[in-house]
């Protein structure tokens, strides 16, 4: 098969850190409070949206969009991430990004790394740039998959034509819906499931 596009999950694959969501409770103080929201979501009790505004009424007093900033668009890029979309460019490859990350992180490491498409969920804040609980949802963490094919439709291409590279349990719908799924530096449950294991990006090269 010859692919055309490859489509990245970004906490733990693209950037070091394994959830941004947790990067800002960790920030605030708010990371054990935040275990529960994230127990009743994989149990079916809450929808994600719900879960990400729990978890944003979390952080008081409610935080300025410089501080959100400060947080996030301090990461790191995994090894080699960068030379590797550099090159699937040049062979002119069409690439993706679908994270359940806010969109202040996922349109920094895009705009650096050159990923034509976005699918994250989106931080609104207030006239005064003050964080409110109005997310814009785009990407639930179970169902990846369906911000996936919304990106592909947008592009006017097939699944089937499309590598789909993620690090977690949340990634196997993705990775399965893809023409490729490869699992990079993954936890263990994923790592049991998928077909296609690598734990340096620059393997990533030997598939295109």
């Amino acid at each position: 098969m010859v692919y055309k596009a490859v489509a990245f999950d970004l906490d733990g694959t693209l950037v070091t850190e394994k959830s941004s969501w947790w990067k800002l409770h960790k920030y605030f103080g708010t990371y054990d409070v935040s275990l529960k929201n994230m127990k009743d979501y994989e149990q079916g009790k809450i929808t994600y949206d719900e879960f990400m505004r729990l978890d944003i009424g979390l952080w008081t007093p409610r935080p300025h969009i410089s501080t959100i900033k400060k947080i996030l668009l301090d990461y790191s890029l995994t090894p080699n991430s960068k030379f590797v979309t550099k090159i699937l460019s040049k062979k002119g490859y069409r690439l993706f990004m679908v994270t359940t990350a806010p969109d202040v992180l996922a349109n920094a490491v895009a705009a650096e790394l050159h990923i034509q498409y976005v699918a994250s969920n989106r931080f609104v804040f207030d006239e005064k740039g003050y964080l409110t609980q109005n997310v814009i949802f785009n990407v639930d963490l179970m169902k990846k998959e369906y911000a996936f094919n919304m990106l592909l439709s947008q592009a006017d291409m097939e699944c089937s034509e499309c590598i789909a590279v993620g690090d977690s349990k949340y990634d196997k719908g993705f990775l399965e819906r893809a023409g490729l799924g490869i699992a990079f530096n993954p936890d263990e449950i994923l790592r049991k499931e998928a077909k296609v294991v690598i734990n340096d990006m620059m393997e990533l090269l030997k598939f295109i």
